[in-house]
């Protein structure tokens, strides 16, 4: 008897835990309230180093020749300290993983390792959106919308042909579906 209630106990137990097999229900991005929308998909867009060097995102905008000459000014002026940052970048995370793999593993240590590629992102982020909002300030409001819309089109052309078109899953192994910016922006 005490056998036959100990595992309808056990059953018992059994059917009253839940577990959610189902993995949770993912939004796609059209499926997002519009200001949430506008707000993720403006920081995934956001232009490389020379965007204006390109004709197909520049021609449009009819940048004046003070415009072309002041972005290529702020593309000289923030190059060189982004650029570092973004080979420094790659070198802290390795030197964190070296930490969490070390056999003999100690807080300080990893923290130290953390703390240093929290710095750099936040460095490197800061840095770029001090570029972009210099940017921003050469452009006329039409001229960033033209270019936002452009940039927008193209992030979303880039994610359907990283799916395999609208209903596939392809892409290239590994790949996140971001367009990849010159500025390599951690955001």
């Amino acid at each position: 008897m005490r056998r036959v209630c100990l595992t309808l106990l056990v059953l018992l137990a059994a059917c009253s835990t839940s577990s959610d097999y189902d993995p949770p229900v993912q939004r796609r991005p059209q499926e997002r309230p519009q200001g949430m929308r506008q707000a993720a998909t403006l920081l995934d867009v956001i232009p490389d180093d020379t965007w204006w060097r390109d004709n197909l995102i520049a021609a449009p905008l009819n940048l004046t020749t003070d415009q072309f000459q002041a972005l290529d000014k702020i593309a000289t002026d923030h190059h060189g300290e982004i650029a570092k940052l973004q080979r420094d970048l790659p070198i802290a995370a390795r030197d964190l993983r070296d930490a969490l793999d070390a056999d003999s593993i100690s807080a300080t240590d990893i923290n130290a390792a953390t703390q240093r590629v929290r710095d750099i992102r936040f460095t490197l982020f800061d840095r770029q959106a001090e570029m972009l909002s210099a940017e921003r300030l050469i452009l006329t409001k039409d001229q960033w919308i033209m270019l936002t819309e452009e940039l927008q089109r193209r992030h979303e052309e880039q994610q359907r042909m990283n799916r395999g078109g609208e209903g596939g899953r392809g892409g290239q192994p590994g790949q996140s579906g971001y367009p990849r910016s010159g500025r390599g922006r951690p955001w």
